[in-house]
């Protein structure tokens, strides 16, 4: 028995639909983050050359064929490359398309409570080779300075206007799940503050304190964005601002429905327009911008499509 629709992980609605194909599982993901240990062993029969030199001792046509045989049964049976798919579903109201079972947050803690250090790019690297040069550059403090000055072009210019609008010194910032918090916007009227998902507090600031948190890059990787965003939110003052950002790889309906669906990599969930929107007032926020936009990532070949959702918390 299987169910066919349930409750969306995005906007909440019971539209979250079980689709017919599966989607393919990047294999380092697989291992180290869903901890799925694939092995087969190759159990070959006795085809030593012994018995070859036995077969040839029959009539041409005859040990011919049998040769023919043994081989395709020893490549039956020899390694092979295996496939990983695992469910996906869509959601028929915001396009939320995710995995189909919820990946829980503490099933990732293995993967995330080292990346992107020595021993996750030795790792990765030792999996996929190709690896080694982009991880000088993904994570790496001029990647990092670059966002930042990035993501303060957009953000830097509502801050200022919230910031006219009262009378405090400065303005609290906190960064959700910001690691080392190298996209915190940078001013003199600014404080920033980082908390990483799932910690139960800030040291030196508490819920309903920040004038603005932030959360980029983030929501594509936990296992239930709403939830996730629902804590971060409580963080947040009334009248507070709330960003999102998150990587466009929604492929479009037409490509699902022709069952062409994303690798399931690190980027568990893949977020539209439709879905960030719908997240926003499922969370009980005002959105305020929901737009695309284009991010340079330094790792990367070109820039990256995002979403950018603001929002005031009531």
């Amino acid at each position: 028995m299987e169910l066919t629709t349930k409750r969306c992980r995005c906007c909440a609605a019971g539209t979250f639909s079980r689709l017919p194909c599966l989607a393919e599982v990047d294999p380092f993901f697989a291992r180290h983050g869903l901890q799925i240990e694939v092995s087969q062993e190759a159990v070959l029969p006795l085809l030593d050359w012994g018995l070859r030199r036995k077969l040839d001792r029959l009539p041409t046509a005859l040990a011919r064929g049998l040769h023919r045989r043994l081989d395709r049964l020893r490549q039956k049976l020899l390694l092979v490359n295996r496939r990983i798919a695992i469910p996906y579903g869509l959601c028929n109201q915001c396009h939320f398309l995710a995995p189909w079972v919820e990946i829980g947050d503490d099933q990732l803690q293995d993967y995330y409570a080292h990346y992107l250090q020595e021993s996750y790019q030795q790792a990765r690297t030792a999996f996929q080779p190709g690896f080694a040069q982009l991880g000088q550059l993904m994570g790496s403090a001029a990647e990092g300075e670059s966002r930042r000055r990035q993501h303060e072009a957009y953000v830097l210019p509502h801050l200022q206007r919230l910031r006219q609008q009262g009378s405090a010194p400065f303005l609290r910032v906190l960064d959700y799940g910001g690691g080392s918090g190298q996209l915190l916007p940078q001013a003199p009227w600014l404080q920033g503050s980082v908390l990483e998902v799932g910690a139960g507090g800030v040291e030196g600031g508490g819920e309903g304190d920040y004038d603005l948190v932030q959360c980029l890059h983030v929501l594509e990787h936990v296992g239930h964005p709403l939830n996730t965003c629902r804590q971060l939110a409580r963080h947040a003052r009334s009248g507070g601002l709330i960003y999102l950002e998150v990587p466009i790889e929604f492929p479009g309906l037409a490509a699902i429905e022709a069952g062409k669906l994303p690798i399931c990599h690190e980027h568990i969930n893949k977020l539209c327009l439709e879905a960030m929107e719908a997240l926003l007032l499922a969370t009980g926020l005002e959105p305020i911008e929901v737009e695309r936009a284009e991010i340079d990532f330094l790792h990367l070949d070109g820039l990256t499509p995002v979403v950018r959702a603001l929002a005031r918390k009531p």
